[in-house]
């Protein structure tokens, strides 16, 4: 056998050992067989999209699960989630519910016929990745017809490929892997920060929850970036993000019952909110994957009442009516 035959997977498992040993929470840990099975003709480092989709999904209802060795967050279920994380879960959208009711990504759902692929409200313009979302394939998790990795790379899984693997600690937008559930766009945009509960929300408290930054808004923006062009200039037609909670009057009573931007200080979970600091965001009302409600909404707003008990949906905000 030649030297070299040797050396070069030593250098591998050398690697592969600093990697796991890392202190970072979404490292990937465990044998490296769980996900790189061998395909006849493929090598092990390229990985299906259908991975994707196995590995974060789940027969049972359970929505964080034991792959290999690592706690991996479920966000679709083919039985109904016991308790669903903070994006929500596909089971909403693929169980016959309902093609509005989450995002219609390619191995969960067919294409929404309303929008025939094309995501509602999208802008060139606001787009940052120099492919742009193609109408004529459908959504991925990732890749530049997706969410999660680099938009620049059209291949979903070469798009984010390595982030496993990477030092994912600060939380700051850096890198992909550094970026808040790997959502950055692209190399030369600032990756989506904030707090990430290592539980993805599953047990979520007021004082135990992700925290999110603005740059989630701009984030969404780059899809739907049509929903925000048109009214910066004159009367909201649509509810508007990115704008201070307002202090007093209707407002005077906030409740922890929906996601806010923070201004700063969002690195650890709080359970107060600072009006005229804090501010809406998109997933103040919308769900990130699927929800049981139209338009990916987190609540049923047929059923909201003014003074009613409960405070949930608009009355979280307006508390006044």
């Amino acid at each position: 056998m030649k030297r070299g035959q040797i050396f070069v997977p030593i250098i591998i498992f050398i690697s592969a050992a600093v990697l796991l040993a890392g202190t970072a929470a979404a490292v990937v840990k465990g044998d490296c067989e769980v996900c790189h099975v061998l395909f006849p003709g493929v090598p092990q480092y390229e990985l299906p999209y259908t991975l994707c989709i196995e590995c974060h999904s789940n027969a049972d209802p359970d929505t964080v699960k034991i792959f290999g060795r690592s706690k991996v967050p479920v966000v679709y279920n083919s039985v109904k989630p016991d308790r669903h994380l903070a994006g929500g879960n596909f089971y909403y959208l693929a169980r016959g519910f309902g093609e509005r009711k989450g995002h219609n990504v390619a191995g969960v759902s067919p294409p929404d016929t309303k929008f025939n692929q094309q995501p509602p409200g999208y802008a060139r313009t606001n787009d940052p990745s120099t492919i742009g979302y193609s109408d004529t394939k459908t959504l991925k998790c990732s890749g530049s017809n997706g969410c999660h990795g680099n938009r620049n790379i059209e291949d979903p899984v070469k798009a984010i490929m390595g982030t496993h693997h990477a030092v994912d600690q600060p939380v700051d937008g850096s890198t992909t892997a550094r970026s808040y559930r790997y959502l950055k766009n692209t190399d030369k945009v600032q990756g989506v920060t904030g707090f990430e509960e290592k539980e993805w929300n599953r047990n979520s408290t007021p004082q135990k929850h992700n925290e999110y930054s603005p740059l989630i808004d701009a984030f969404c923006e780059s899809c739907h970036g049509g929903f925000h062009r048109d009214e910066k200039s004159g009367p909201w037609f649509r509810h508007p993000t990115g704008v201070a909670l307002p202090k007093g009057y209707e407002y005077k009573e906030y409740n922890t019952n929906a996601p806010i931007a923070r201004a700063s200080s969002f690195e650890f979970s709080k359970s107060e909110i600072v009006p005229g600091s804090d501010s809406v965001i998109c997933l103040s009302c919308h769900m990130a994957h699927a929800s049981p409600y139209e338009s990916m909404l987190r609540w049923d707003y047929d059923a909201i009442v003014t003074d009613e008990e409960g405070k949930d949906g608009c009355l979280i905000c307006h508390t006044g009516k």
